[in-house]
């Protein structure tokens, strides 16, 4: 009894908190309450309109296949049935999230209609999507509201900061890209960690998954995320375009524009519909976004890549150029934006100074030349403090300094071209466990898909 209220109480206080504290973001939201139409029916799904140029190809049915700490599901079909899939294969994992939590999501998502503006905001299928996802997991206690507000994280967590369930939210994050001479084949590598400030988060570290989404209208593709989400951290899609996102933050959240969209949601509409490094580029200028980020998108095929640095209604990019490199930790540089996110924190600029360090031709422990697959795994395990130059101890979760020792949740890099990925999961400190190694042509079921060399890089 002692805990349901004091349970109630922290509820009841945390509400008035966020109603004061956001007071003049309450309009944006009661614009919503008018107008929604009744969700669709369900259809067959039809043969997928993407082919590959060998061969045909077919939907791999819906299963589930784990590979150590990591779980793996197959989706297939329209958004209902793929997040109906989903809750059936990860119904234990989602039930995990606890109860109270999915209550609290559902509290905030109707009370303060946040469902709603995630409804309005979010791409085509998405609302469907959460409806088979509840339709599988109304047993134990998700709901259209927590779902769509989890839907649409990414730009609650800037609005509403850590009053809501801290299962939104990670900060930090890195992301590099190597190509051509500063490679040992000329082949394009991307490396990515997902962090997390101070201390790591259980449902992350518990449930790293990958979804292999096989849409009826699109590309098919992989996402790495977590079970109850419907959008990626990072993917890989069957035509070759990876991408992954870091944090940032505006300077000020009052210039968000009412009609912007989520920025992970988007990175699922690259995965979904990019061809090229070009199509990538064309999706990420024609849509409003609501708040600040970095993404990073590479083409295996062309061996392109760019950072893509988003605020609200604003973009610059910064391309891959002829040293072969680039990256990107938690600040803007490109002059279309550089300022107007919140100002570099020691962190930021000391991961990218580490970059440098190691990615520049001339840098002062360069890795220049030497990059393939398991030179990836030691750049992101590096917990070097770039001024220092002394490494962090692994009990250290977050050093605040090192890209290996910024707090990660998981890890992954990607070799587009040939369609293979390596993700780190599992026990901290994350970036010492085994990368496991995937090909997405053999888990398609493609012709002529290229094979992991190795089950892992230890």
């Amino acid at each position: 009894m002692y805990n349901w209220l004091k349970n109630g109480l922290i509820l009841i206080f945390t509400l008035c908190l966020v109603i004061v504290l956001n007071w003049h973001t309450l309009p944006v939201f009661s614009q919503l309450t008018q107008n929604i139409k009744p969700l669709p029916g369900v259809q067959k799904s039809p043969q997928p309109m993407w082919q590959p140029r060998e061969g045909n190809w077919k939907p791999v049915p819906s299963h589930r296949e784990d590979r150590g700490a990591i779980k793996v599901v197959w989706l297939q079909g329209t958004p209902y049935e793929m997040g109906y899939q989903h809750g059936k294969l990860l119904h234990d994992e989602i039930a995990s999230m606890d109860r109270e939590v999915m209550s609290i999501l559902s509290f905030f998502g109707k009370l303060m209609l946040m469902s709603k503006l995630a409804k309005r905001n979010s791409f085509p299928g998405i609302y469907q999507e959460c409806q088979g996802l509840v339709d599988a997991t109304t047993d134990i206690g998700m709901t259209m509201d927590a779902c769509m507000v989890l839907a649409f994280g990414d730009v609650y967590k800037e609005i509403f900061s850590y009053t809501l369930p801290n299962i939104l939210f990670h900060d930090g994050c890195a992301n590099f890209a190597a190509t051509g001479d500063a490679t040992t084949d000329g082949h394009l590598y991307h490396g990515r960690t997902l962090d997390n400030n101070e201390e790591p988060i259980k449902y992350w570290i518990d449930n790293t998954t990958v979804f292999v989404r096989q849409p009826q209208d699109g590309i098919p593709h992989m996402i790495i995320s977590v079970p109850g989400m419907v959008w990626p951290n990072s993917g890989l899609n069957a035509e070759g375009i990876s991408i992954s996102l870091d944090t940032a933050h505006p300077k000020d959240i009052e210039a968000m524009p009412p009609d912007g969209r989520s920025n992970v949601q988007l990175m699922s509409q690259v995965m979904k519909n990019a061809r090229t490094y070009e199509d990538a580029r064309a999706i990420m200028a024609k849509n409003k976004r609501l708040i600040a980020d970095l993404i990073m998108i590479t083409d295996g095929k062309s061996r392109k890549a760019g950072v893509f640095e988003l605020l609200n209604q604003e973009m610059g990019v910064r391309e891959l150029e002829g040293n072969g490199t680039i990256y990107m930790t938690n600040h803007f540089l490109s002059p279309e934006v550089k300022g107007k996110d919140s100002p570099p924190v020691e962190s930021t600029l000391s991961r990218y100074q580490r970059f440098e360090q190691l990615l520049s031709k001339n840098g002062s422990q360069s890795r220049y030349g030497k990059i393939n697959a398991s030179e990836v795994v030691k750049i992101l395990r590096d917990r070097t403090n770039p001024k220092t130059k002394q490494a962090s101890p692994l009990s250290v979760f977050d050093d605040n300094a090192s890209i290996g020792g910024n707090g990660s949740l998981r890890q992954a890099i990607f070799d587009p071209e040939r369609l293979l990925f390596w993700i780190a999961a599992g026990k901290v400190p994350v970036p010492q466990n085994q990368f496991t190694c995937f090909s997405l042509g053999k888990m398609l079921g493609l012709l002529n898909a290229q094979s992991c060399p190795a089950k892992a890089i230890y």
